[in-house]
């Protein structure tokens, strides 16, 4: 079979999607063949504004405007039909993130009208609401969960002309009705192959770090996270694909080691990004193993996110002597009262992180703080704290530190979203493939596409773009937030306890949207223009 993948990025990451490349490897070894149709590069303007984190120097200036073709919408569309026609494929599959998901719609809908060709939809957002994504008309199947065996096993039932009842994660339409096939065990990741990176523009690996371009692997040695953060997406997997397994799960180090080897042989990679959304969250044995084994046989620096919990005096020393150049660490906020209760990430306070980013910066790796902006219940007092929070980060090592801030996104399937549906602080989507979608095409660094009832969206924005000037002293911390409310006084109103009531109840995580009653603020003197 003749199969076309389509990568609907339209924010020019240069990433290159690991999960999608593992089912373009898996579906090129059964003897289909692939062809890829990626937008990245095709933008008719530079798609990733850096201006934030150059100032907040987790970036530095990198001339990137070489990199895209700048074509205009219509030459993007025209091309991806051209493709079409001339390859004349039996099935189109698409990977979809929310982010990204009204783009893709737009290039399957024009697909759909001019050639009828059946679609397959995976990736995060179809796992977490397939029920959405299936009314979509211009999908004709989804794939939730792992989509590695689900999409092997559909293609060759669709080749053989047998039953779809056996594919396992499938959701599909029959005769107008939806028809949900079991879901079966995560994979053990050592089952899963090498990638087939050469699918992919090279211009994918040119990832700029530190002031400079360097050839970059992407590679994932774990899938999933122990944690239950409000605001993760990793907590709908816990939750609406309990069937499937444990979610957190680690290849192992020999099967890493022999993965990045293969493949560096091939690209010369000068650094290695490891996908992980818990880098460090092993045993300390299979740990040690990979810092012997990275130092001796690989010896690529690397950079990696972890869990603040995660780093210790133990693993710091050996990250710093294997080649880490980078730890990523989610902070979120430096309200205490806000992490533990909102954004429920358990014990974990600012003397806990201060004293993590200390062992950091003591064994002088690059670090970078990411916090966010714009939690419903958050004050302007609170958003202050994260200020001084990070000013103390970046005050313990000022040569390796950095820090970053994004908005708030209520991702389908958080408890972010439950809550922002459920108060009406954001406008959703009615319509077939796309109910209880945020209307507005999320990201974390354009605008914040929900309210926040305790400050306006003028000024969420204007704290985020000033927030590196307040962290390196460019600008002063008003007088009046220079002290912490231990009391938080400043949030006893009716509206904060509204707000904190509706977090409570979603303790256990996230719900179908469609469960949710919804709320009219009105009647708590809520304004949007507050």
């Amino acid at each position: 079979m003749k199969i076309l993948f389509l990568y609907p990025n339209h924010e020019g990451y240069f990433r290159c999607p690991v999960g999608l490349t593992l089912i373009m490897t898996i579906v090129a070894n059964e003897g289909h063949e692939v062809k890829l149709f990626d937008t990245t590069f095709m933008a008719s303007d530079k798609s990733v504004n850096n201006t934030q984190m150059e100032k907040a120097n987790v970036v530095k200036p990198v001339p990137l405007d070489h990199f895209f073709n700048k074509v205009s919408k219509n030459q993007i569309e025209n091309n991806w039909l051209k493709l079409i026609k001339e390859f004349s494929p039996d099935i189109i599959g698409t990977t979809i993130l929310e982010d990204s998901y009204q783009y893709c719609d737009r290039l399957l809908g024009l697909a759909k009208s001019k050639f009828k060709i059946p679609t397959v939809a995976g990736g995060s957002m179809p796992t977490i609401v397939p029920q959405v994504i299936i009314e979509n008309p211009n999908i004709d199947y989804v794939v939730e969960g792992e989509g590695e065996v689900a999409f092997r096993d559909l293609l060759n039932a669709l080749e053989k002309g047998t039953s779809l009842d056996k594919v396992p994660n499938l959701w599909r339409k029959d005769n107008g009705k939806v028809v949900k096939n079991p879901l079966v065990q995560y994979l053990d990741m050592d089952e899963i192959p090498d990638q087939i990176i050469e699918f992919w523009d090279e211009k994918h690996f040119r990832k700029p770090y530190d002031g400079k371009l360097y050839n970059t692997g992407f590679f994932e040695t774990s899938r999933g996270c122990m944690h239950k953060c409000h605001y993760c997406i990793n907590r709908a997997f816990q939750v609406f694909q309990a069937d499937a397994g444990l979610a957190r799960r680690n290849k192992s180090i020999n099967r890493v080691i022999q993965e990045v080897t293969a493949a560096h042989k091939k690209m010369n990679f000068g650094l290695i990004q490891f996908t992980d959304d818990n880098f460090l969250a092993r045993q300390p044995r299979e740990m040690d193993e990979f810092f012997v084994r990275w130092g001796n046989e690989v010896k690529i620096p690397y950079w990696m996110n972890t869990c603040v919990e995660t780093v210790n005096e133990h693993n710091l020393p050996q990250l710093k002597k294997s080649g880490c150049v980078g730890i990523g660490i989610g902070m979120e906020t430096g309200s205490d009262w806000i992490r533990r209760n909102l954004l429920l990430k358990g014990k974990m306070d600012n003397d806990f992180y201060m004293e993590k980013f200390g062992l950091i910066a003591k064994h002088g790796i690059r670090y970078t703080s990411n916090s966010m902006i714009g939690t419903p219940g958050e004050h302007e007092e609170d958003f202050f704290e994260t200020v001084k929070l990070n000013k103390a980060i970046k005050a313990l090592n000022p040569d390796v530190a950095s820090f970053d801030i994004t908005y708030m996104a209520p991702y389908m399937g958080t408890v972010i979203h439950n809550i922002a549906y459920e108060l009406g602080l954001m406008e959703v989507y009615k319509k077939p493939g796309f109910k209880g979608m945020c209307t507005k095409n999320i990201s974390m660094r354009v605008e914040p596409v929900m309210e926040n009832p305790c400050m306006s969206k003028e000024r969420i924005m204007e704290l985020f773009y000033d927030f590196a000037d307040y962290v390196h002293g460019r600008k002063k911390i008003p007088e009046k937030f220079l002290k912490k409310d231990s009391s938080r006084k400043f949030a006893d109103d009716t509206i904060s306890k509204v707000i904190y009531e509706a977090y409570k109840k979603y303790i256990n995580g996230p719900v179908d949207p469609a469960t949710i009653k919804q709320k009219d603020l009105s009647d708590f003197s809520y304004s949007k223009t507050a």
